[in-house]
């Protein structure tokens, strides 16, 4: 029974061990890019300065990537706040294949939220704005850097 209950702890041991050894060593752990912004019910998608501007709610926000524009991520503004949050793993997407490569396009027409602005539809690259780290995870945030409509 005592070896029973020291192999136990041996294998506990090392497999508490084993990933700090990786992270001591530079072994690279999976990561986070975490985009994210809010989306505003204007011609252009953002904020209008010193004014109360709405927010564009429920509106589907797509990452694209490539020249065909595959849609790889998605996401849905808050109804209240206009907030979208798209996650990815930096062991599937490298970070500056997503700057260099992918766009947002907000795929609900401006008239959804306002008829008057008609139509069309807003893109936006995007902006690296720097990391966050949360315990082993390191998180990767990128921002829309500005929203355009498109006709």
């Amino acid at each position: 029974m005592a070896l029973k209950c020291l192999f136990f702890v041996s294998l506990l041991v090392v497999g508490l061990a084993t990933p700090l050894a990786k992270a001591q060593l530079g072994v690279s752990l999976p990561g986070l890019i975490r985009i994210q912004g809010t989306l505003f019910c204007t011609i252009n998608g953002n904020s209008v300065n010193g004014t109360a501007t709405p927010v564009f709610p429920n509106a589907a926000v797509l990452l694209q990537c490539g020249s065909g524009n595959t849609v790889v991520a998605s996401s849905i503004t808050n109804t209240s706040t206009g907030q979208f949050t798209i996650l990815l793993v930096t062991s599937e997407f490298l970070v500056s294949s997503v700057l260099n490569n992918c766009r947002l396009l907000v795929n609900t027409t401006l008239a959804t939220c306002n008829v008057s602005l008609g139509t069309g539809l807003l893109s936006s690259p995007l902006q690296y704005i720097g990391n966050t780290v949360q315990g082993l995870l390191t998180i990767t945030d990128l921002v829309p850097l500005v929203f355009k409509l498109l006709l």
